[in-house]
């Protein structure tokens, strides 16, 4: 297994640390978590969460409480849980994490398949400004994980939860193990209400993994939108704008990615909601006989909240053999909505590291619309790059008080520019704009880095292959 040595790992931070801007080293006291606590649990139903989160802390736009993958409140654990997620005091998620995870080969290869589980946390190394056993707030060099290791092996010595805030975006990364995989589960939230849940499949060792195969991952989302679970309504959109609205459980597929099929929960008295929309990852490997659905519109049952396959009862997705699709109302009835995340781990490449997840987007709240980045002190003011995360292409925009000279550079999750995006005078007041191309780029984590003569500041993208 191979292993970051240490003087390149030192080496790496100090590029980022030159990259990022880092406040002063903090006390040892945690801005955003409360309630911490390192517990685990290993029969499927923990009695405490590992913390809540409030973010920011002096003006909250989201909080929720989280279960790291070794607090498992299913059999095989359900990875990173978040539960009770508030977005400007309003109940938008009752509960939600990954309950069933398996992997497919080709035909031919000397493995199979195999029902996957992210209990077993992996090391990641989080140079963080506040930490517990089990929690770390990270300084401004990103976490490294098993997907940033261009060979494979582990990074640092950290194991748990490592939270990340980047004044516009919190988030949370879990990093698990299931012999040679890792599976990096993070939950991205954004200040205008956007959720990313992503999910990464990667691998440490090469056993088994040099052979071409599939992972899916399957999303439990239980919205209860408002604190009123009974008044949810499910809805399915395509491109076109056509709309259909579930009045019975149902088995769905977003079939030709050029129909545009997205998903749509709505709370019918307030009028407000999340879209779930899948990534162009996603909608790279369709359902197949293995994967069996895109997405279950189902009745709340709390027997349903895994197939009930442990390890070595089998591979696939059980729901159908479950008979969890059989007709009944969902008009009036606690809803819950699964969504599969996949990847095809091309032959070849054991160290790939593979990044999906779909885009919840919030609609209907007034505090979302017009919301926009604030210029900071020095008179620097980045917008949020749209699309992100993004393939093959994204767009910046910033703008600078007072007229100077800029350079906005490109560094990968190591520290090392990869692109410079602009070199010149930037006109004081007028927004400019950047495109991000990931041709010829790994999939993974970026930071955008704007300087001038009198300002500095960073946003950061992913690139999704």
């Amino acid at each position: 297994m191979n292993h970051t040595p240490l003087l390149g790992r030192l080496v790496a931070a100090a590029l980022l640390l030159g990259v990022l801007s880092v406040a002063p080293v903090a006390a040892q006291t945690s801005t955003i978590a409360t309630n911490l606590s390192c517990a685990t649990n290993s029969s499927g139903n923990p009695t405490v969460a590992n913390g809540h989160i409030a973010w920011p802390a002096d003006n909250p736009v989201w909080e929720f409480d989280f279960y790291r993958p070794a607090n498992r409140s299913t059999s095989n654990s359900q990875g990173l849980e978040i539960r009770n997620v508030t977005y400007r005091g309003r109940k938008v998620i009752e509960r939600a994490g990954v309950p069933v995870l398996n992997v497919e080969y080709d035909p031919g290869a000397s493995c199979n398949c195999y029902r996957d589980w992210m209990y077993t946390e992996a090391r990641m190394d989080t140079d963080n400004v506040f930490s517990g056993s089990c929690y770390a707030e990270a300084q401004a060099v990103p976490v490294l994980t098993t997907c940033e290791l261009p060979t494979g092996g582990d990074a640092g010595t950290f194991r748990g939860v490592a939270v990340e805030d980047f004044g516009d975006e919190l988030v949370l990364t879990s990093n698990t193990s299931a012999g040679w995989y890792r599976y990096r589960m993070k939950w991205h939230f954004y200040a205008d209400g956007r959720i990313w849940p992503e999910y990464s499949f990667s691998a440490a060792s090469a056993t088994c993994t040099t052979a071409a195969h599939r992972h899916h991952a399957y999303w439990r989302f239980d919205f209860d939108l408002e604190d009123t679970p009974t008044n949810d309504e499910v809805s399915e959109v395509t491109a076109a704008g056509a709309t259909t609205v579930f009045t019975a459980e149902a088995d769905r597929t977003w079939g030709n990615p050029a129909d545009g099929i997205y998903w749509r929960v709505r709370d019918e008295t307030a009028d407000v909601g999340f879209t779930i929309e899948p990534s162009a990852a996603d909608l790279e490997l369709p359902v197949d006989a293995f994967s069996k659905t895109d997405a279950l519109v189902l009745r709340y049952k709390a027997t349903e909240i895994d197939d009930g396959i442990g390890l070595g009862g089998g591979c696939a997705f059980l729901y159908d053999t479950r008979n969890w699709v059989n007709g009944e109302a969902v008009t009036n009835q606690d809803i819950v909505f699964w969504y599969r995340s996949s990847a095809l781990h091309a032959a070849g490449n054991p160290w790939e590291c593979d990044i999906v997840g779909p885009t919840l987007r919030p609609f209907g709240y007034s505090t979302v619309s017009g919301e926009a980045p604030a210029m900071d002190a020095s008179g620097l003011e980045i917008d949020t790059a749209i699309p992100n995360p993004f393939s093959p292409s994204t767009t910046v925009r910033f703008r600078v008080a007072e007229t100077q000279a800029v350079r906005v550079t490109l560094y990968d999750a190591l520290g090392r520019q990869v692109q410079t995006l602009f070199d010149g005078l930037a006109q004081g007041g007028h927004y400019e704009s950047v495109q991000i191309r990931g041709a010829g780029l790994p999939s993974g984590t970026y930071v955008v880095r704007v300087d001038g003569a009198s300002v500095q500041g960073t946003t950061r993208v992913v690139l999704q292959r």
